[in-house]
């Protein structure tokens, strides 16, 4: 049985604006106390908030079910295997864990000098499972940290954040588009705080560090606020205002010194006016075209594909290079209204080729509606007359979901019609669409009857990737005669499929399981014997198999060690490893008790957003 438990997690700003806590880990923890679950329905949120050090969070690592990240939205998902796991839907505490400091918003993401791991507890709860018809168990877990606890975490990362929005002074109508600079009035010179430009409701967020108010003649040496040792330990804040034709207004830098401003916190709100908003500068044509792949890491088509491999290249995380994609992409670039003063319309194409550089194998097809997954391209603004909710913003989307609207197709569901409401604004994220890639290539590879240390290629031919070519085209709407071609990508390495029957958990409980690899293990020592104790020898038997196939390593749990076993090469290399690999410490001298080994098998997978987890399988043993 599969639990898949999801939902989103916030922190709530100055006790009305919430941002997503997002790049953040997430753990979740068995939680076998009844007392306490009992006990916690009654609590109240700040009584169950809980701060652990790095000790006392590695304390609970028997109790770990699973561990994930969260997106850019604060959204996260956990997939547990009840069987695997041994998990029968039981109550659960979630932690956010820090082992440096995540990517908020600020520049730099280096931990400060007297930073320490360290985990935040937020709820201990009774998840309230749901049957679907995949027989799957769902249950979700949304939550609003504090303004107080989630405060209270940043300054523990020296996280400082500036929470705004701008206004005209009159009308409280929202001024959109504006660079807003936070400055620190200092006495030996001001120093930058960030800053940020405005959205469509004219809010705006900078995060900053201390660093950037510290600063003094002796810096970087010597940072610390000037006058040197003051009571308050804040900036003193004012602000800048600019847009793309330079600065047109600045308060006065003494406006920092006022009651309201001096020796801010690290969670400061502010609500800014302009007597009148900036001048509108000439109307430019954004040029309409597809340039990359993924929101987070915007793959670029061209300089961040590798022509021999299709894979990702050329970012400076290393870990996002040498990948190849799965699941569903998004599809990036600049969108306008309107094409030579028209009604903008455009569509996807695929072409799939043998290999990078080879041939084709399948011609331009045009990607239809079906192809792809809901996608907000833009959204309307309309003044309300409410003075808390201003603006009503509502999204348009291709496959809209509840409280969007419908971004409609031509009658061949191919062409896209952008939306030509007059207060339609297009998105900044240059969304186009949300592309469905397992439609262009899935399928599933039955791996049953694979034994755990042969090669896989045993039982199935080792998979390969394929490699597609997508591009964007742009037209007036309805008329063939403008249609030109906005970007098109090198081939692109894809790899969608699914091994089933993979076995699982050895001579000790077989199983299988259906996953994007194959990682599978067994003990020699057990192999056709059942549950028999291990005396003097521990060998391994294992194979791992993915066209993508990254590091492949065998691990063991239980009293004693370090336990160590030897590197594993891959017989083909990024493809396939299989053989037999024994403990390398001594066997008779492990204390009696119970172990669990387990293999793991790294997938060099992304979908532009993250890098697919590791597979694993585990098997039991008593010594």
């Amino acid at each position: 049985m599969r639990f898949i438990l999801r939902g989103n997690l916030y922190g709530l700003l100055c006790r009305e604006n919430r941002i997503p806590v997002k790049n953040t880990i997430v753990r979740l923890y068995r939680y076998n106390n009844q007392d306490a679950v009992v006990a916690a329905t009654n609590a109240l949120p700040k009584e169950l908030f809980q701060i652990y050090s790095k000790a006392e969070v590695s304390e609970k690592s028997n109790d770990l079910l699973a561990e994930t990240k969260t997106d850019e939205n604060g959204m996260y998902t956990f997939d547990l295997d009840g069987n695997k796991l041994k998990y029968d839907g039981g109550p659960v505490e979630i932690i956010l864990y820090y082992p440096d400091v995540p990517d908020y918003g600020q520049a730099n993401q280096k931990p400060h000098k007297n930073f320490k791991e360290f985990g935040v507890r937020l709820n201990i709860f009774q998840p309230g499972w749901r049957q679907t018809n995949d027989n799957n168990l769902y249950a979700t877990f949304n939550y609003i940290i504090s303004t107080k606890n989630w405060c209270y975490i940043l300054s523990l990362h020296d996280l400082w954040f500036i929470f705004g929005q701008l206004t005209v002074c009159q009308t409280n109508t929202p001024i959109p588009g504006v660079t807003v600079t936070a400055m620190d009035d200092d006495v030996i010179s001001d120093d930058e705080l960030g800053s940020a430009v405005t959205n469509s409701n004219g809010q705006f967020i900078i995060v900053y560090t201390s660093k950037k108010f510290k600063k003094t003649f002796l810096s970087p040496l010597i940072n610390v606020e000037t006058p040197l040792f003051p009571w308050g330990n804040g900036p003193d804040v004012y602000f800048k205002y600019a847009t793309s034709a330079g600065e047109f207004h600045k308060e006065p830098s003494s406006r920092g010194r006022m009651k309201d401003r001096e020796n801010v916190g690290n969670c400061f709100c502010v609500n800014l006016c302009l007597e009148e908003g900036p001048l509108d500068p000439p109307e430019t044509d954004v040029i309409p075209g597809f340039f990359k792949i993924g929101q987070n890491r915007a793959y670029h088509i061209l300089n961040n594909i590798d022509s021999t491999t299709g894979r990702t290249m050329g970012k400076a995380v290393a870990g996002w290079n040498d990948l190849a994609f799965f699941s569903n992409l998004s599809l990036l670039g600049s969108l306008n209204k309107k094409i030579n003063s028209k009604p903008l319309e455009y569509k996807f194409q695929y072409e799939e080729w043998n290999a990078p550089g080879g041939a084709v194998v399948t011609p331009w097809t045009d990607i239809m509606k079906p192809d792809i997954a809901n996608t907000v391209i833009g959204y309307t603004q309309e003044l309300t007359g409410d003075i808390f909710n201003p603006i009503k913003i509502t999204d348009y989307a291709i496959h809209p979901h509840p409280g969007e609207m419908e971004v409609f197709f031509d009658a061949s569901d191919t062409w896209v019609k952008v939306p030509q409401l007059s207060n339609f604004v297009v998105n900044t994220n240059g969304l186009l669409i949300n592309l469905i890639s397992s439609k262009l290539m899935s399928g599933t590879v039955n791996m049953a009857g694979l034994v755990p240390g042969n090669n896989a290629a045993s039982v199935q031919p080792l998979q390969k990737n394929r490699y597609f070519k997508l591009r964007m085209i742009k037209r007036e709407e309805g008329n063939a005669a403008t249609e030109t071609i906005a970007g098109t990508s090198k081939e692109i390495a894809l790899f969608n499929l699914l091994y089933s029957g993979v076995p699982q958990r050895g001579s000790w409980l077989p199983g299988t399981s259906t996953e994007r690899g194959v990682a599978c293990l067994d003990i020699k020592e057990m192999t056709g014997s059942g549950c028999v104790k291990i005396t003097n020898s521990l060998t391994v038997k294992y194979t791992a198999a993915n066209p993508n196939l990254g590091n492949v390593r065998v691990t063991m749990s239980g009293p004693g060690g370090p336990h160590v076993f030897p590197a594993i090469a891959h017989d083909t290399a990024g493809e396939e490893a299989h053989g037999e690999v024994a403990y390398s410490g001594s066997v008779a001298a492990l204390p009696n008790c119970a172990y669990i080994v387990y293999v793991h098998a790294d997938l060099k997978l992304t979908n532009g957003e993250w890098t697919h987890h590791d597979i694993w399988d585990h098997m039991a043993f008593c010594k």
